[in-house]
Order: structure tokens, then sequence, then C-alpha cells
């Protein structure tokens, strides 16, 4: 038989345990911070050359792109100034982009492929990955 004291003493443990749990759950569901809702992304690194001024049909286009191996995805540097000061000087040049890939529908080009970039650098010099 259990004396009060243990008893108490279970329940203080598992109330200390219970914020560990929910935040553990949390980020298991993708509610942590960083993640998506929904809790399904794709986050990418891609090493390749960089584009700006890109017009399209509708303006239909982020206006920067990457071009890797014969793939090209448009990138989102969003409303961040640094990123956008940072693509106009590489422009033409090797980068490295790391960001999620998210995915559009659009009218003249039904599906879009974009990445919402988080980083942009140049690319490190050496031998291709």
């Amino acid at each position: 038989m259990m004396s009060n004291s243990r008893k108490a003493y279970g329940s203080l443990t598992i109330l200390a345990a219970l914020p560990v749990v929910l935040l553990m759950s949390a980020l298991a569901s993708g509610q942590g911070k960083g993640a998506p809702r929904g809790g399904e992304f794709i986050r990418v690194q891609v090493q390749g050359k960089l584009q700006t001024g890109i017009m399209a049909i509708g303006g239909e286009t982020t206006g920067t792109i990457i071009t890797a191996k014969g793939v090209t995805w448009e990138l989102d540097l969003g409303r961040n100034a640094d990123l956008q000061k940072k693509a106009g000087k590489l422009n033409g040049k090797q980068v490295l982009v790391r960001g999620e890939l998210t995915r559009r529908q659009g009218v003249e080009v039904k599906e879009r492929w974009i990445v919402k970039v988080s980083s942009l650098d140049p690319a490190p010099k050496g031998k291709d990955k």
C-alpha cells in the first residue's frame, strides 16, 4: 500500500513530465516552430546557376530562378531585403540555396515548383557534390 507522500510525489512527477510530452506531441504533429502547418514539407538544398529579372506572361513568375542538372525551379525570396540584395549581386553565378519546396497552380504554367528560400549563398569553391 502506498503512503500519501508517495502518491503526491507520483502526481508531481506526472505533472512535471506533462510539458515535455505536450512539446514532443506538437513537434511530431508538425506544429513546432519552423514546421509548416499540416506536418508535411520538403526541404531542399540546390546548387546551381541563379538568374534574376525573369519575366513571364501574366506575371506568372517570382522573377528569380535556379537551374541545376537541367532542372529549373522558381525561387521565392519573400520580402527579405537581404535575400533580394544577395540575389541581385549573385545573378548569373553559381549559388547554394536552401529552402522549402512548394507547388502552386498556375494559368499559363499549370504546375509551378517554387523554393521558398531560407538561405542564399555563393556556391562553395572546390569540386561539385
